[in-house]
């Protein structure tokens, strides 16, 4: 299993099921709906960094026929902004990721 994949088992298994911008219920854990806060190009450095992955709900998981947040957050950022506002989803800062990332490893 490669490291990305097994990173994404670990947070599936420590997370609670559900979106963290909107609280859609996710009942699989398919790739789409682990999302890197910070992306993979914007920031390499933080692709394997726990705290920058957040499980978000993806557009193949959802029944209401609305787009998923990971999607918005790339194709829609009005729509994803206003969920995000909607359920009170702030955006962390790197230092925050940072230090939650260090928070965990301690723990």
């Amino acid at each position: 299993m490669s490291p990305l994949k097994q990173l994404f088992w670990s947070i599936w298994q420590d997370r609670p099921h559900c979106c963290a911008v909107c609280g859609y219920p996710i009942r699989e854990p398919l790739a789409n709906v682990f999302a890197h806060i910070y992306s993979k190009g914007a920031r390499p450095s933080l692709k394997l960094v726990k705290a920058n992955i957040a499980l978000m709900c993806s557009t193949l998981v959802r029944r209401d026929g609305e787009i998923g947040c990971h999607e918005a957050s790339h194709t829609k950022p009005s729509v994803f902004n206003e969920r995000a506002n909607k359920h009170g989803w702030v955006k962390p800062s790197v230092d925050e990721i940072l230090k939650r990332e260090v928070e965990t490893e301690q723990s």
